[in-house]
């Protein structure tokens, strides 16, 4: 999901369904983490993908000079962000999954 307009009627159940998927993820991650695989039964219900393969597709993100940026040094320092979920250009501010970040002036190319 990619949200522009908190204001979008839209916009709760957009962000609902996106913090009960997220949520799962996290859950997830944080048994992997544990040194805890998924059930026999979690697996058992998932879908079965053959002749797969792991490929890098395009996803929104936000790009541009960062300034004050907690690991990337320098000011006016290009950079890439990690995956952008929320733009709100009325107040000036986006938010990726890692962070924040206020919102300057938008490039003109």
């Amino acid at each position: 999901m990619f949200l522009e307009n908190l204001k979008d009627p839209r916009a709760p159940e957009l962000l609902s369904k996106d913090i009960e998927k997220l949520q799962g993820l996290l859950d997830d991650l944080k048994s992997l983490r544990a040194g805890r695989y998924p059930s026999r039964e979690a697996l058992s219900n998932a879908p079965f993908l053959d002749d797969y393969r792991v490929f890098i597709r395009g996803i929104a993100a936000l790009s541009g000079n960062v300034t004050g940026h907690p690991t990337i040094r320098g000011n006016d320092t290009p950079m890439v962000s990690s995956p952008l979920f929320v733009v709100l250009n009325d107040i000036g501010a986006g938010r990726t999954l890692s962070r924040w970040y206020r919102l300057g002036e938008h490039a003109s190319r």
